[in-house]
């Protein structure tokens, strides 16, 4: 994308078309090291483009989601990342929203194809960008994000990686994160419920105590010569916080009587 159309020597912004515009703010979105103030300029700009585009296209004019692809909107979803700045958290989510608004159906499948194959690729920096966009999307398009949630064999693969021994701090709050946003939508609560609640207590009943233990038990060399990887095995504070508040949900939920007498089956 930057190729075609690049951040310099390019006649003023207001002189552009709107698809030349659209180029060139996710050229400036791609090239990284920027500000957090001009990255949420670009992204409120590209926001407002994309807000007015439904009527631009009713007068005749082009849409300039025809320029957006697969890489496009990854530089915006990448703006997701719970390592960002809050701010630009905030803007990312409302010209995702934009994008969907504008982009229909072809939209919603781009976010699904990011979704999973992020989540195919199972390193460590592609589960946070997906549980983090996940958790943002939520709220802006509750069926998409939750047919993406209910995936098969999705569910189930989170406690193996939320057990792993030594341990992602930011994996864990991403994921746990993503479980509290879940919880809003009655058929991911259940499944939460179903597939993860035993992990889930095992992360809020931890004691930090036991870990040690458990290492100088099996003979784990980690205990005497590596204090930090033994560190790394243990829940942090606030992931432990986090796990006890979807555990607070799945409870209040349960105990509410259900209107129809009846579960959905997910």
């Amino acid at each position: 994308l930057p190729s075609k159309m690049s951040s310099t020597d390019q006649p003023p912004f207001d002189d552009l078309s709107r698809q030349d515009k659209t180029l060139l703010l996710f050229a400036r979105l791609m090239e990284g090291g920027k500000e957090d103030e001009e990255t949420v300029a670009s992204l409120d700009t590209l926001t407002g483009l994309l807000n007015d585009d439904p009527d631009a296209v009713k007068k005749g004019e082009q849409s300039i989601v025809a320029v957006i692809d697969a890489d496009c909107l990854d530089t915006i979803l990448g703006y997701l990342d719970m390592r960002q700045a809050e701010t630009v958290r905030a803007h990312a989510t409302l010209c995702t929203s934009a994008f969907l608004n504008a982009a229909g159906d072809h939209g919603r499948k781009m976010l699904s194809e990011f979704f999973l194959a992020r989540i195919r690729r199972s390193t460590y920096d592609d589960y946070i960008v997906a549980f983090c966009v996940a958790t943002a999307m939520f709220p802006v398009v509750p069926d998409l994000t939750s047919e993406l949630f209910l995936t098969e064999g999705f569910l189930p693969s989170l406690g193996p990686l939320m057990r792993r021994k030594f341990k992602s701090r930011k994996v864990e709050t991403a994921c746990l994160e993503m479980l509290n946003a879940a919880c809003m939508h009655a058929a991911c609560r259940e499944a939460v419920e179903r597939y993860c609640i035993d992990w889930l207590e095992e992360i809020v009943d931890q004691d930090p105590d036991e870990v040690v233990c458990s290492a100088q038990h099996t003979g784990d060399p980690d205990v005497n010569n590596h204090e930090g990887s033994l560190y790394m095995r243990r829940h942090s504070q606030h992931v432990q916080n986090l796990a006890a508040v979807v555990l607070a949900k799945l409870r209040v939920s349960h105990d509410q009587p259900s209107s129809s007498g009846t579960k959905p089956d997910c």
